[in-house]
């Protein structure tokens, strides 16, 4: 018997050892409970880029690669969710958030700061299992050059064929108008 989880150890550690992406994503554990995302304040010096899912309410997993960082690998940021903002009743929307984000660490958004000029690659990828039922589609890439003091969205989409995904850049520095991003690989994918 002490052999049997002694080898499952010495396996769980392997494992987690060859990864091909870092994790920098909020847990439990490092973070403690969380009712809000992080969030960042945009600057004169930076681009700030946010992550969002819209047209399912599947986890959706982001991950970044940033030009010129000495570890090419991704690094995972965390999962967002569409709690139903807008659409279900706002209470019931903001239930959804607190105990998605307290207990899951899936926000409604992530954020983060970019280097202007630097290419940003962002990944995202949609997994989830249910009774009976599995849905993934993913992962779509997008990279752009962020620019200084400019906001930018990538929004995760799930499309109408529940087997299809793709993802968008656009640019909301302006909140009342969302410019797509020239230039920018949607990475439309099927399932």
């Amino acid at each position: 018997m002490k052999r049997i989880a002694l080898l499952s150890l010495i396996t769980l550690a392997l494992c987690a050892c060859n990864s091909n992406q870092r994790d920098s994503s909020p847990s439990l554990f490092k973070d403690g409970v969380q009712l809000r995302q992080k969030t960042v304040a945009v600057d004169a010096d930076h681009a700030k880029v946010i992550m969002k899912a819209n047209g399912g309410t599947n986890p959706v997993e982001f991950a970044i690669r940033r030009e010129g960082d000495p570890d090419q690998r991704l690094e995972t940021l965390g999962t967002v969710m569409d709690t139903g903002e807008g659409k279900v009743f706002n209470w019931i929307a903001k239930l959804n958030q607190t105990v998605a984000s307290a207990g899951f660490k899936r926000f409604p958004q992530l954020e983060i700061q970019a280097d202007p000029g630097k290419k940003l690659t962002v990944s995202s990828s949609a997994r989830s299992q249910g009774t009976g039922a599995y849905y993934s589609c993913g992962p779509v890439m997008s990279t752009f050059s962020p620019e200084k003091a400019k906001v930018y969205l990538v929004e995760f989409q799930f499309k109408q064929n529940s087997s299809t995904c793709g993802q968008q850049v656009f640019d909301v520095t302006d909140p009342a108008q969302r410019i797509p991003v020239e230039g920018v690989g949607s990475g439309v994918t099927p399932g």
